[in-house]
């Protein structure tokens, strides 16, 4: 896995684990959330202060050319936007498990299964019920503090409490949740970032 570094802190980490950003042929600073767009990228750690940092010091200008200097309100609604686009992959990974049969929803269902590779635990989740699905289910990883509308928009509804993970194994490979885990990981520092602007779309124009 290639390694990179972090224009603000210095750290040094797997590409995947960071946030890669570059500027498109249009002029756009634009998230790269595959790693697979064209061009110079620069790495920032996934969290919402270093992203601001990078903005309001003009990081990207020394490290891919972005020289546009952006006010408070258009930093703020970029950062949105990534938190917008980070909650999006998570989705995205949730739903494609939910497809192959990998993710079920709902306490009843979860407790029909006495070991599940992972669980999925929403903010507004009953503490108690969560401790006894846990007891019940015996994970071996959770995730806590999921916006339960997030939750439910990979399974089509309005909001979900609780989503079990399973281990599901298919001649020589093994689903394990871990691009799950890894989305969420990415996205958890921007959880509480107030919602995105409608029409956000995780680009600012370095034109004008």
């Amino acid at each position: 896995m290639a390694m990179r570094t972090c224009i603000i802190s210095g750290k040094t980490d797997e590409s995947s684990n960071l946030l890669r950003f570059v500027v498109s042929p249009d002029g756009l600073l634009t998230l790269d959330l595959a790693e697979k767009l064209p061009g110079r990228g620069a790495y920032v750690e996934p969290r919402p202060e270093s992203v601001r940092e990078a903005l309001k010091k003009t990081k990207f200008a020394k490290h891919i050319g972005f020289q546009k200097k952006l006010s408070d309100l258009e930093i703020d609604t970029f950062i949105l936007s990534v938190a917008h686009l980070l909650e999006k992959r998570f989705i995205q990974q949730l739903s494609l498990a939910r497809k192959y049969g990998c993710a079920i929803a709902g306490a009843g269902k979860l407790k029909d299964n006495a070991s599940l590779v992972g669980l999925l635990i929403a903010n507004d989740a009953s503490v108690r019920e969560s401790r006894q699905l846990e007891s019940a289910t015996n994970p071996n990883w959770v995730m806590r503090e999921i916006p339960a509308e997030t939750l439910g928009g990979a399974f089509g509804r309005h909001a979900i409490a609780y989503v079990g993970i399973l281990g599901i194994k298919e001649g020589k490979s093994q689903f394990d949740g871990s691009a799950i885990k890894h989305s969420f990981h990415r996205w958890k520092p921007f959880i509480h970032v107030i919602s995105c602007h409608e029409g956000t779309d995780g680009c600012i124009n370095e034109q004008g």
